[in-house]
């Protein structure tokens, strides 16, 4: 299921500055990845033959993420890291300041392929969240929800020495809050199921429980709870998003029902 855009006009005039900024930030941030490692698809830090045996390792890559990614063991209090990338142990020192890796690394992906999926969900939800918060307190809670799932992936294995980064944890909080002020806006998905495909148009209150149960839960509670099976940080999506529920749901509790325009009588309840 791939969400194409939703039919939840803005107000005529708005422009939703902060979403655009966000990102082009992630974009830049990207090319610099891309110009510091020479990588582009995926920011590996060793290569594998076809016999899975490692063949090289990337320097530059390691360095990058153990940097500015956010590294678990580093930030609970450790000093240094003892790892083996295939050729024997090797000593990382962590940064001095682990805790702005909580925020440097929701601005990093590690690949092409991360970074086209977090920002097509940014482009298609965050809009309309940021004309409902603000601009300022959009890019605040922004923010605020990245760092709260990154802290809730560290609180799945603290002493983990696997460096997390990408903005999917701020935007399952624009995903959390979307879904509880904005329940009947409706998606348009193109649905593939083998040779089977369809365009469809889905409520977000269909539409993002089954991308949370489907795409983060049963991977996380069939993998025995990993933090990372596959490479994804199950548990900050899944935190991100409960935490968007919830400011959703302090939304929904302190203003007034809003409008909608664009419909053909003018306006529309948004629930």
């Amino acid at each position: 299921m791939l969400p194409l855009r939703d039919e939840n006009p803005h107000p005529p005039g708005f422009k939703p500055k902060v979403t655009y900024a966000l990102i082009i930030i992630n974009v830049i941030v990207f090319l610099l990845q891309v110009i510091y490692t020479g990588q582009f698809f995926d920011f590996s830090m060793v290569g594998y033959n076809q016999a899975g045996e490692i063949i090289k390792i990337y320097p530059d890559t390691i360095d990058m993420y153990y940097n500015w990614g956010a590294v678990p063991s580093c930030i609970t209090g450790a000093n240094e890291l003892n790892i083996n990338f295939g050729a024997g142990p090797v000593t990382i020192s962590c940064p001095n300041v682990s805790f702005i890796s909580l925020l440097s690394s929701t601005f990093m992906h590690g690949g092409l392929m991360h970074l086209g999926g977090n920002l097509l969900f940014l482009w298609i939800f965050g809009d309309n969240i940021e004309q409902k918060f603000g601009k300022v307190k959009y890019l605040g809670i922004y923010l605020l929800w990245g760092i709260l799932a990154g802290l809730i992936h560290i609180m799945g294995d603290p002493t983990s020495p696997i460096p997390a980064v990408g903005a999917s944890g701020a935007i399952s909080g624009v995903l959390g809050a979307y879904l509880v002020i904005f329940p009947r806006a409706r998606i348009q998905t193109f649905l593939m199921l083998g040779f089977f495909w369809r365009m469809m148009h889905i409520q977000a209150r269909w539409f993002l429980p089954f991308w949370l149960v489907f795409q983060n839960l049963l991977p996380f509670f069939i993998g025995g709870f990993g933090v990372a099976g596959g490479g994804v940080a199950y548990l900050a999506h899944i935190g991100g998003f409960a935490i968007g529920l919830a400011t959703g749901y302090l939304y929904r509790k302190t203003h007034s029902s809003d409008f909608m325009y664009g419909t053909r009588y003018g306006y529309r309840p948004d629930y």
